[in-house]
């Protein structure tokens, strides 16, 4: 949703023109303080997995909604406003606006509303959709004056099904008594209303008009269930559906000026425009100055560039411009319309190649002539060479242009060549190759940075601003530049730091990181994937069991694991987190830190031949209530991590399983994943390992996939014990799994039956 303007000049002028114009009020207050509450929760057995396209078993729930700082949240305004956001959120899991309709359905909790959330989710039972379930709200503040608060609500939700609902909820509240405004309390008369309203539909959907679009007979116009009061005049948004057929949501301001005497309510006005209260949001206020947010870029020239540099006695630029959009079109310049701030170059000589731009600062007087919806200025960064013997540049860098509430404290890294060389991989140059988060300006000197992951709310990732197919790309994008630090012999390598990820998401990029350090410096992997790989290398040389036909026309196979033969079940040890009231944290009586909780218990879980899917805090004394969130958030970190490193193992091993039937390299596209005990049921779409689809006839399989009955599927049925998964029996090209055969031959338990797919 865009931000509503504030332009009181222009409202100002309005007043003297138009006589019948309501008398606006002096602002009554103080502005009410918010702040934000947030939700957010993950269930899944494949929250981590990447592209988020694939996933098959994960719900997100990720709200942020307003609430009034301190003990307001309990006056009568800040409970109206809880009140309005929780049935808007219940709103987006549950898809009922009229609990009294379905009262079934009836929900009157945001957590009886994720309850159902889900459980609608659990019921998908890994199909496609299941894996996309999403609910999300951001929020905004229309005005806030003392007498009135408008509040946006930006949400969107995913259940299944063919579509997904994405809308915005606005609503006025007055702030001594708390009561939500009606239209009955805005206007006089509603009916008079209707016909600017209509037409202002007409003014901001014109192209539509345009191309046949009518308001229908039928469907009655009315006033939107979303609207409120700002500076400007009344806002009102049209939800999607709410005027059939218009194609999209519809929103737009009626100004006061057309509202005349109907206007029931004294008009706001807004704070001075060249206030700097909210500048501390982004910047640091001192005296008549804002301190631009510290950050560096450190250039990485190729080995032609730095020897040409160091041949010619050049020296590197990093030149960083600062520039805003103001609210006078005479402030900015003629061409671009923006309003240069500051530059700052600074000159890298040596084997330095980082330049930190720090303590840099513009006047307030600066600051108040942005656009009062755009004060985050911008940042464009210029890297060239300077040489006393020739003015020509020598050098073509990558560019990067981000806003300062963005670029603060990180360090991005440039990669140069020379003009004249051609770049031999494929590299993009023009973008960022890493992003590092700077330690804090106290502990700079003595602790190394670390990379920097982003996720959106649906748990996509990128590096460096860069979009990451999946962990493996990541870690591709990551290998070059930690390369880069054991080469020249560092002494600490950088650490991994999420920024926006949820549990288990954040936890599984530090896990890959662990991996790759591993991997790099010589050191071992974590047991669990060891021995994994290495069952699967045994596997390799191996022969076949024997093969038997099924009911569908598929073959059934299975490996040397007898049938009849009881399993033997590794042990489970549960292992237990205590929290004490001294704040002191201990893993199976080891006094652990809350920074390597995380790792600790997820290798104990993965000790485990079952992972559970909770496990209790034992608490001792007198423990505070935040921490004791913080480790449990932890606790569901680790178990989510856990499972995440036991299914990506089994599924390896049933692909090198496959790869082995069908005599090629393969990739499997999950398609369902069952736990039960230690047994695990999977189906999955094979591919070859470039994602082009399979030549049956190159196989043993080529006379069943000339059959009506063969698909292109696979099932698998996986044991772990002894530190690994070990595939009991195979079934490809069937469209179901022999799941009986297998319950009986293999000891499986009956449970896992139910979940066959």
């Amino acid at each position: 949703m865009r931000k509503v303007s504030i332009n009181i000049a222009c409202m100002l002028a309005l007043a003297l023109v138009f006589s019948c114009q309501p008398k606006k009020q002096q602002l009554a207050g103080k502005p009410v303080t918010l702040e934000s509450r947030t939700i957010q929760k993950q269930k899944g057995t494949d929250c981590d997995k990447q592209p988020d396209s694939l996933r098959t078993d994960c719900a997100i729930i990720d709200f942020s909604v307003p609430k009034i700082q301190g003990a307001g949240a309990q006056s009568a305004l800040g409970k109206s406003m809880n009140a309005w956001a929780d049935k808007f959120l219940i709103h987006l899991l549950t898809w009922s606006d009229y609990p009294e309709d379905e009262p079934s359905k009836a929900l009157t909790t945001v957590d009886a509303a994720i309850k159902r959330f889900h459980a609608i989710h659990d019921e998908a039972e890994g199909s496609v959709s299941s894996g996309q379930f999403i609910a999300a709200c951001t929020h905004g503040e229309l005005l806030n004056d003392g007498k009135y608060l408008t509040l946006m609500l930006d949400g969107q939700s995913f259940a299944g099904g063919n579509r997904g609902i994405n809308e915005v909820a606005i609503a006025s509240f007055d702030v001594k008594t708390g009561k939500q405004l009606t239209w009955g309390d805005l206007v006089k008369d509603k009916a008079a209303l209707l016909p600017i309203a209509q037409s202002k539909v007409q003014e901001t959907r014109a192209n539509a008009f345009k191309d046949g679009f009518k308001f229908d007979k039928e469907e009655p116009f009315a006033l939107p269930s979303s609207y409120g009061l700002t500076a400007d005049g009344l806002v009102m948004h049209y939800q999607s559906d709410e005027i059939y057929q218009l194609g999209g949501a519809t929103e737009f301001t009626v100004p006061f000026s057309e509202l005349g005497t109907n206007l029931k309510v004294a008009a706001p006005i807004a704070p001075a425009e060249n206030t700097t209260a909210d500048a501390s949001d982004i910047y640091e206020v001192q005296g008549d100055s804002l301190v631009i947010p510290t950050f560096e870029i450190e250039v990485s020239n190729s080995p032609k560039a730095a020897k040409a540099l160091k041949g010619k006695k050049a020296s590197v630029v990093v030149s960083a411009y600062f520039a805003g959009y103001p609210s006078d079109k005479k402030d900015g310049d003629s061409d671009m319309g923006a309003m240069s701030i500051l530059t700052k170059a600074i000159k890298l000589t040596g084997d330095n190649g980082i330049a930190r731009f720090e303590g840099l600062k513009f006047s307030k007087k600066a600051y108040a002539k942005l656009a009062p919806d755009d004060k985050d200025i911008s940042v464009a960064i210029n890297v060239y060479s300077e040489q006393s013997t020739s003015k020509d540049n020598l050098l073509d860098c990558g560019l990067l242009e981000m806003k300062a509430s963005n670029f603060g404290n990180k360090r991005y890294v440039l990669g140069c060549k020379l003009t004249t060389e051609q770049q031999k991989d494929d590299t993009n140059m023009d973008n960022p190759l890493a992003c590092y988060a700077l330690p804090p300006a106290e502990e700079m000197k003595r602790e190394t940075p670390s990379f920097l992951v982003n996720c959106d709310s649906v748990g996509n990732i990128s590096f460096a601003d860069n979009p990451m197919k999946d962990l493996d790309a990541l870690k591709a994008a990551l290998r070059p530049h930690l390369k880069e630090w054991i080469d020249r012999g560092a002494k600490e390598l950088p650490g991994m730091e999420t920024e926006g990820c949820m549990m288990g998401n954040g936890g599984a990029i530090r896990d890959m990181y662990d991996e790759l350090v591993a991997e790099m410096t010589g050191k071992s992997k974590p047991k669990e994937m060891d021995k994994a790989d290495e069952k699967i290398a045994a596997k390799k040389g191996s022969s076949e069991a024997s093969k038997s036909k099924t009911s569908s026309g598929g073959k059934s196979t299975s490996t040397t694991t007898k049938p009849g033969t009881k399993p033997v079940p590794s042990k489970n040890s549960v292992p237990t987190v205590t929290l004490n009231e001294k704040g002191e944290i201990t893993l199976n009586s080891k006094k652990v830190t809350l920074d390597n909780l995380r790792k600790e218990l997820q290798n104990a879980l993965l000790a485990n031949a079952t992972i559970p899917d909770k496990l209790d805090l034992t608490t001792i004394g007198q423990t505070g209530m935040g921490m004791r969130g913080e480790v449990n958030t932890t606790i569901s970190e680790a178990i989510a991590g856990a499972k995440w490193v036991r299914k990506k193992a089994a599924i390896a091993a049933l692909n090198a399983s496959i790869a082995k039937k069908l005599a090629t390299a393969t990739q499997l596209e999950l398609g369902s994943y069952q736990l039960s005990g230690n047994f695990a049921l999977i189906g999955a779409k094979p591919k070859q390992a470039d994602g082009k689809a399979i030549d049956y006839s190159k196989t043993d399989y080529a006379k069943e996939a000339k059959t009506a009955t063969f698909v292109n599927n696979v099932f698998g049925l996986l044991r772990y014990q002894d530190g690994a998964w070990k595939v009991l029996a195979t079934s490809v090209g069937t469209s179901k799994a022999p799941i009986d055969t297998w319950v009986k031959s293999y000891q499986v338990p009956k449970a896992i039956s139910g979940k066959a797919k």
